[in-house]
């Protein structure tokens, strides 16, 4: 009997991992695999956007490789095949596991991150409770604190922004329901947070001034309205409201 050389036996079992990975629709058995095979047929899969089925296998090795130096990878692959598939809450959990069981691990930066983009993605829109929001802008800052040199910086900053104007959206929703409401008083506590801020981008801005503009002339507040015509002069000089301002000031 003639016996296959050890690249070619390598090879070889390297073929009939890709056939079994890419042969099976649904559940890999790997029963009878070693932590190391399961390990490679998992990362197959993973490569291959198999990403539910890679997720089982990753979940055995955590399971029965206590020890293996392949178990805190597969931990962190495990978490992000959830990411992959937009199991945001599983991520997190397993996240949170693989920072708690390997805090100092090259993965943990990216461990971090994540956890930070998982909040942020299972934020809800303006006109609906915030938590999630001012959670993802906590962890992120968390992050930066960490990991202040991490390439990871300027997006980490970019979502962060993303939170605190969708907060400010949220502020603005809640000014014009007092608005609408005729309760003025509680309407311009909301708006004065809002055009006070350095944070708030122009489009947030330039309809809180048109909101806080139409109070201040219903209430026939002149003060306030030249106030709020030098902030439309200083942001937004060719703004329409700019001019209808200036008509009530002169008329007034």
């Amino acid at each position: 009997m003639k016996f296959l050389s050890k690249k070619s036996l390598n090879g070889y079992i390297f073929l009939i991992l890709i056939i079994i990975v890419s042969s099976c629709a649904h559940k890999i058995n790997v029963e009878n695999k070693t932590i190391r095979q399961k390990m490679a047929i998992a990362d197959t899969l993973y490569e291959n956007e198999k990403y539910n089925q890679a997720k089982d296998i990753y979940e055995i090795i955590t399971y029965e490789g206590k020890g293996d130096t392949l178990v805190k990878r597969a931990q962190f692959q495990l978490a992000n095949s959830y990411f992959n598939l937009k199991l945001y809450e599983d991520a997190i959990f397993e996240y949170n596991e693989f920072i708690r069981l390997f805090p100092f691990a090259k993965y943990s930066e990216e461990a971090n991150f994540r956890i930070g983009q998982c909040y942020y993605r299972t934020s809800y829109p303006p006109e609906y409770d915030q938590d999630r929001t001012k959670m993802a802008i906590n962890k992120l800052q968390e992050f930066k604190n960490n990991y202040p040199n991490s390439a990871k910086i300027s997006l980490a900053n970019e979502i962060i922004n993303k939170c605190i104007n969708k907060l400010f959206e949220k502020k603005y929703q809640n000014a014009f329901i007092y608005y609408r409401l005729n309760d003025y008083n509680a309407s311009l506590m909301y708006l004065e947070e809002i055009v006070k801020s350095p944070e708030v981008n122009d489009k947030i801005l330039k309809k809180s001034l048109v909101l806080k503009a139409k109070i201040h002339i219903q209430e026939q507040d002149k003060n306030s309205l030249e106030s709020l015509q030098n902030k439309f002069i200083n942001n937004f000089p060719n703004h329409p409201y700019r001019k209808i301002i200036d008509k009530y000031l002169n008329e007034a």
